[in-house]
Parts: C-alpha cells; structure tokens; sequence
C-alpha cells in the first residue's frame, strides 16, 4: 500500500505502508541525504543532493556503499557513492521521538538495511532513521595528509553520518517526527561515530540523546597511524606520489581489492577507521575527550564476553590474538607497575584473555566516556549476559544486536538456535522497551538506576529477565583508572 506525497528539501517521496505482526508502520527506503559520492565528488565532503523532479519511489533500499562482499556482515552487492538513508514511522500522528542508528562492521562494511526499523515504529512509537556512509579506503583513508592534497577529505565517511543527522534534524519533521528528539545510536563502529558525535560541535547540537553500543574513543586511530594505513593502500592500489589524480579514476573495484590485500600485510590491525587529522576531529585522543560532550543523556551498552569473537572466530577485522598482543597495547600506556596488577588481575587462560579483551578495549572506554559525560546528564549502562554455546561465544561482541532488533540480521540468527525461544523472546521484548524507552524519555525504565561513581549500577540483560549490580565496577575502575588505550 503506498502513501500520500511527502515534501522534503530535495523532493518529493512517496514511501509505503508496511505490516509489523498485528501493526503497521510507513516506510520510507533509500532516500538521498547527500550527492552520489562518485566521480570528483569520490573523496570530496558530502554535498548537497541537487534533489529531483516529479515524486520519488521510496519503496526499495538503494545500493549499499562499496565494501566486501563479506557473509560476516552482509551477502549483497554493493556500488559507490550511493549516500541514503531509510526511515519507518508509525502509521500516524506528528512529533514522534526519533532514532538515527549507525550501523558496526568495523568502518569497512555494514549497511543501515541490516535494521529493519518497523517493530519500533508500530510498536513503540519511534521514528527510526538507519544510514549508509562511505567505508573502507573511500571514508576513511588519509590521501590527503600522504599526499599534501586538499582534495581529499578527511574522514569522509564520518562526515557523511553527520551530514545524515543533519538531513535529519531538517527534514523528519515532514515524517512524523521531532527534530527536537533526536537519538543517535549505533553499535561497534556506529557506537564509535555516536560518541564522536557528541563532541562535534556540528553534530552535538542536534542531539537529544545518545546510545553507544560496544564502541569507545580508543577505537579512532592517530595522525601517524592514519598515514601509515593510507601508505599501504597507495601501494596495494599503485598509486606513487605526484600521480594522487589516479585515485579519481581507479575502478571501484580495486578499493574493494586493496582492502582485502591490507587486510593480509596488516593483520590484526584496524585498516579503515576514524582518524584525528585535526580538522573534523581534534589532533590528539586526550583532546577528544576532554572536550565538551552534548549534557544529554547517554546508554552505554556491552555485552558480557565482547572479545570472545575476536579469539575464537578470527576474521579479516581481528585474526586470532593472545595476551601477549594485548600487553603490547598496553605497555605504551600504562606505568609498568600497572601493566603488572593488570596481568596479575586475570588469568592466563582463554577465558582470561576474553575478560582482559573486553575489558581492555570495550569496558574501559567506557568507563573513560562516562568519567568525561557532563555530571548533569545522567549515564545509564547496560550488560549483554545471554550467550550462544555455538563455537563457545557466549554473550559476544554483537550478540545484543539480534535481541534488539526485532528482525534477527539476516544469517546471523543463526547464533540464536537452541531452546528457551519463548524466554529469548521475553528477554528481546524487554530489551527492546527499554531502548524504546530511552529514545522516549532518556529514562530507560523505573528499574534502572543512573551509573555515577558513588553507585556504579549496571543493568544487565539475561534469562529471565534484568536485573541491576554494581558487582566488579569499582574493582575494574580502580585497576585500570579509566585508562583509554587505543586499539592497534
């Protein structure tokens, strides 16, 4: 069923009417935000879209941006330069609260259609907004700094999520929400440019609230690692300095092959990230931090055994690791008495190396991004306890994802196999309402207590249902002293 004409600044856009259970929602598919980012415009800002004639279809998703054709995150084709956005809505009414969710997939691939938004639309009365951006050599290469050349753009890809929320905060009124109440939300490399976001002062302001999902600040690379990265793409590409002109007209094709080709002479490294280039984002991480955040409320959200993906399913993103890895990350950062309590704190053994993992490079940051968090505003957090017994994951990095979003993603429901569906499906409901609610209110539930440094509560989600704890926070804040130890 399709729906009545909506204006936007670029055009016009008729979406449809699509079921959810027993309810239904309006949904809006691959709406340009910004200009396709091919040709010049391939590592330019995002511009304006020139917009268009007549009415607009917005029944089907446009093409994911260029990335691997990867069955870890996603198994469709993929073209450049394609910038839209999707958006569901409940079936009626004006000022609805809204959700923009940045997808994961470690900043080189992922897509906003892995999260179908109608569940929270009809059920819960959010506007959900999902994003495509730039990834991979495209976002997040540094040829401008390599090759001294302003044509190139840093952070293009985080440019491009900033840009969307803009486009947002302009146009959903027209949808059925309120510009006012925007969330920002993402998880892995969305919970990383949602933080970023609350410290952009082209973003911050548009904020009413922020969801930062197994993501921190220690994830974004240096200046001096950013070139390096880009270094090795120029080379896997051919490109030699005083021929930058090349990287214009390179086939989209040979991005995608130099990433898998950086993927196997910098293993165990993050190749497409964030970088601090000093001009969208500060020069150094201690600035970052310290600068001022949005005074809204903030969600952080882990899961139990986050790192256990990245010991026991080794992947292009993160081969296989060992704490003697995890120790070299450290040692830069910490006095070496410390680095010693630390190592002392958890066993060597492969559940062990898991705890140091997540804690290292997920509760840690988190812990750092609640410390520098306006006192004001108040911090929530929240625990992912249930875990798969397939290939000894437990609750992995990710895990929450396929219990917050209604629609499992795709191959990853997998994980989810096994009994207790109905109790799984309870716990999802409550997940699920407690979002809602924090999108709602920035209040996430009567039962869930404020984190401060007096009471460290986390709430957290397993059968048969939440329950809050303060067990281990200050224990794990007095060994690490909110250290923000930057990924390799």
């Amino acid at each position: 069923m399709t729906l009545g004409i909506v204006e936007t600044a670029s055009g016009r856009l008729q979406g449809q009417v699509v079921q959810a259970g027993l309810h239904a929602a309006r949904a809006w598919l691959g709406v340009p935000y910004a200009a396709p980012a091919r040709g010049a415009l391939r590592f330019a800002p995002p511009a304006p879209h020139p917009g268009w004639r007549g009415v607009r279809n917005a029944h089907a998703y446009a093409p994911d941006v260029l990335q691997p054709l990867d069955p870890s995150v996603t198994l469709v084709p993929s073209a450049e330069g394609s910038l839209a956005l999707n958006i569901w809505a409940p079936p009626e009414g004006q000022g609805h609260p809204v959700l923009l969710w940045l997808h994961g997939g470690a900043f080189r691939a992922g897509s906003g259609r892995l999260y179908d938004g109608r569940e929270y639309a009809a059920r819960c009365g959010v506007v959900v907004v999902t994003v495509n951006s730039r990834l991979g050599p495209l976002g997040y290469a540094n040829f401008g700094g390599l090759f001294a050349d302003e044509r190139f753009t840093p952070n293009a890809g985080y440019q491009d999520q900033v840009a969307a929320l803009r486009w947002v905060a302009a146009n959903i009124a027209a949808f059925g929400g309120d510009p006012a109440r925007i969330t920002v939300g993402g998880q892995s490399a969305g919970g990383v440019a949602t933080a970023l976001m609350l410290r952009d002062p082209h973003a911050a302001p548009l904020m009413a609230g922020a969801i930062v999902q197994s993501g921190t600040l220690n994830q974004v690379g240096s200046w001096e690692n950013s070139l390096g990265i880009a270094q090795a793409y120029a080379q896997a590409l051919g490109v030699l300095p005083g021929h930058a002109d090349r990287l214009f007209t390179l086939p989209p094709s040979a991005f995608v092959q130099a990433l898998h080709r950086l993927e196997q002479m910098r293993p165990r490294r993050l190749n497409s990230r964030p970088f601090l280039d000093g001009r969208v984002l500060p020069g150094r991480l201690e600035t970052l931090l310290a600068g001022p955040a949005a005074p809204v409320p903030l969600l952080l959200g882990a899961t139990r055994e986050e790192y256990s993906l990245f010991v026991k399913v080794p992947d292009r993103i993160f081969p296989r690791t060992d704490r003697a890895l995890l120790t070299r990350a450290m040692v830069p950062y910490l006095a070496p008495g410390q680095v010693q309590a630390v190592l002392a704190h958890y066993p060597d053994t492969p559940d062990g190396l898991v705890a140091l993992g997540t804690d290292l490079f997920f509760q840690v940051g988190h812990d750092a991004l609640q410390g520098a968090h306006p006192p004001a505003a108040p911090v929530f957090r929240a625990r992912f306890d249930w875990g798969t017994r397939l290939f000894g994951l437990g609750a992995t990095h990710g895990m929450d994802l396929l219990f917050l979003w209604p629609r499992p993603l795709g191959h990853a429901s997998g994980l989810l196999r096994g009994g207790q569906a109905g109790r799984r499906s309870a716990l999802a409901r409550q997940l699920q309402a407690a979002w809602a609610a924090f999108v709602q209110t920035g209040q996430p539930g009567p039962d869930w207590p404020r984190y401060t440094a007096q009471h460290p509560a986390v709430a957290c989600f397993d059968l048969p249902g939440l329950t809050v704890t303060t067990a281990g926070e200050r224990e794990r804040r007095a060994l690490w002293r909110d250290a923000l130890i930057p990924m390799p």
